[in-house]
C-alpha cells in the first residue's frame, strides 16, 4: 500500500515543492537579466531539474546587446526527434523579487518535469526550458532576450519543435488558470498579426479537463470578448511564446491572471513568496500536466491557425467561422435585392466591405458584424438595435478599460480598416422601407 501511494504521489504535481523553488528564487531578491543574482537563479533552476531526475541539463550562456545571460534547458530523449518544449523564465524585473513572475512559473516548470521523467513512455522528446532576459524590456533592449537566444542557436533543427507551452505568472490564490493567445506583430508581414494555433488551444483544453483542472481562454468571466479584445488591441502582456510565434513556431502562454483578476503585486516590490498559495500553483501544475501529455501524443498541427474561436471549452475552426460569415451577411443581401436600386448598392457595398474587414481580423469582424447583419435587416426595432450593437460597445468599452489599467498599448486596425470598419457598420443600418419611404416623400 505504502509502495502504491508513492508512486501515486511521484505522478502527481507537488504544490508544495513548486512552492519552495518560487521561495527559493525570490530570497534572491531581484534578479534581472545580466545581474550576479540572476546568474545565481540559472544555477539554482539548473541543480532544480538535476534533482528532480533529468540528467541532460546544459547551462548556454548567451549574449545580446552587451548584455550577457544563461538559459537553462533540461531534456528528455524520446524515441521521435519532435520536440515538445515546456518553458518558463527565471530573470524578473528590476524591482521584483519575482515570486510570481516568473518563480511560480520555474517551480510548476520543475515539478512537470520530474513526473514526466518517471513517465514509462513517451512518444516525443521534451525540453524543459527557463530561458533568461524575458524581462528584457527593462534594459531598453526588446524582449524575450533568452528565448530568441536560443531559437537563433538551434537553427535549423527550431522546425522539430511540434508546439511550446511558455508558463507565466502562476501560484496566485486569488488566480483562475487560464491561457492567453494574446496577437503580436508579425516581423515577417508587415501590418499582420500572429497567435497561438487553433489546434493548440484545443490540445491544451482537452489536455486541461484529462487533468482533473480545467483552463479558460483568456478570463474566466469574460472569455468571449477575451478573444476579440485581443486581438483588436494591443495587450502589454506578453510571455516567452512571443519569441516563438514570430519565428514561426506554435506556442501559447498559460497564466492565473486575467483581465477581471489580475496579481495586484506585478512587477513590485510586493511579489514575495507569502504571496504565493501551494494549492494554486498544484491547480496550475496537474491542468498542465494534462495539456503536456495530450501535446506528447497528438497529432501535430499547422504552425500558423489564427482563424478560431472558443466557446463552451471547444475550439471552432475556420470553416464554421466562414460558414457564420457567409450566412451573417444573408439577410442584407435579401433585403437588397427586394429593396433594389441604392437599397441593393448599400447592401452589397456593406457585404463587401464587411468581408474585407472578416479577411483581415476574422475574429473581431464576427464579433462586431454578426448580430448587426442578421438582425438589423429584419427589422430596426429598439430592441433590435440595442441588442446589435451590444457587442461592439462591448469590445470598446473593454479595451478602453485595458487602457486606463495600462493593459492596453494601441489597436492592431490599420486606419484604413478603422474607416473600413465604420462604414460598414453603418451600412448594416440601411433598410429598404425606410429608403422606399423617403422616396415617395420626394
Amino acid at each position: 500500500m505504502g509502495l502504491l501511494l508513492g508512486l501515486v504521489l511521484a505522478a502527481s504535481i507537488d504544490g508544495s515543492a513548486a512552492l519552495g523553488h518560487a521561495s527559493a528564487l525570490a530570497a534572491l531578491g531581484p534578479h534581472p537579466w545580466g545581474s550576479p543574482r540572476n546568474a545565481a537563479a540559472a544555477q539554482y533552476v539548473a541543480a532544480a531539474l538535476r534533482e528532480a531526475g533529468l540528467t541532460e541539463v546544459e547551462l548556454q550562456g548567451f549574449e545580446r546587446h552587451r548584455i550577457r545571460g544563461t538559459n537553462v534547458i533540461a531534456t528528455l530523449r524520446a524515441p521521435s526527434e519532435e520536440v515538445v518544449v515546456v518553458c518558463a523564465h527565471h530573470d524578473t524585473a528590476p524591482e521584483a523579487p519575482g515570486a510570481y513572475d516568473d518563480g511560480g512559473g520555474v517551480g510548476i516548470l520543475v515539478e512537470l518535469a520530474r513526473v514526466m521523467a518517471q513517465e514509462p513512455t513517451r512518444t516525443r522528446t521534451m525540453v524543459f526550458a527557463s530561458f533568461d532576459g524575458e524581462e528584457a524590456w527593462s534594459t531598453g533592449q526588446g524582449r524575450t532576450a533568452g528565448s530568441r537566444a536560443w531559437i537563433e542557436k538551434l537553427g535549423p533543427e527550431a522546425r522539430r519543435i511540434v508546439a511550446v507551452l511558455d508558463i507565466e505568472m502562476s501560484g496566485w490564490k486569488g488566480g483562475t488558470p487560464v491561457l492567453h493567445p494574446i496577437a503580436y506583430p508579425d516581423p515577417r508581414r508587415a501590418g499582420r498579426t500572429v497567435a497561438a494555433p487553433g489546434w493548440l488551444v484545443a490540445a491544451v483544453l482537452t489536455g486541461s479537463r484529462d487533468g482533473g483542472v480545467p483552463l479558460g481562454v483568456g478570463d474566466p468571466w469574460l472569455s468571449w470578448i477575451y478573444q476579440p479584445t485581443v486581438r483588436t488591441f494591443r495587450a502589454r502582456l506578453y510571455g516567452d511564446d512571443l519569441s516563438f510565434l514570430q519565428a514561426g513556431l506554435p506556442a501559447v502562454m498559460v497564466s492565473d491572471s486575467s483581465f477581471s483578476a489580475f496579481y495586484p503585486h506585478y512587477h513590485r516590490p510586493a511579489d514575495t513568496a507569502d504571496k504565493l498559495d501551494a494549492a494554486a500553483l498544484q491547480r496550475m501544475g496537474d491542468g498542465l500536466l494534462g495539456a503536456v501529455r495530450d501535446l506528447d501524443r497528438r497529432p501535430r498541427g499547422p504552425s500558423e491557425d489564427p482563424r478560431w474561436f472558443s466557446a463552451f471549452g471547444q475550439v471552432i475552426g475556420s470553416s464554421v467561422l466562414l460558414a457564420l460569415a457567409a450566412v451573417g451577411v444573408l439577410p442584407g443581401l435579401r433585403t437588397g435585392l427586394a429593396g433594389g436600386g441604392p437599397v441593393l448598392l448599400a447592401r452589397g457595398l456593406q457585404a463587401v466591405l464587411f468581408g474585407v474587414v472578416f479577411w483581415r481580423h476574422p475574429i473581431p469582424a464576427l464579433w462586431i458584424f454578426l448580430l448587426p447583419n442578421l438582425l438589423l435587416p429584419l427589422g430596426r426595432t429598439r430592441w433590435a438595435t440595442a441588442l446589435a450593437v451590444t457587442p461592439a460597445a462591448a469590445l470598446i468599452a473593454l479595451g478602453t478599460a485595458g487602457w486606463l489599467r495600462g493593459l492596453v498599448t494601441g489597436v492592431w486596425f490599420a486606419p484604413w480598416e478603422i474607416a473600413v470598419t465604420i462604414v460598414a457598420f453603418a451600412l448594416a443600418f440601411v433598410r429598404g422601407a425606410k429608403l422606399k419611404k423617403k422616396k415617395r416623400r420626394r
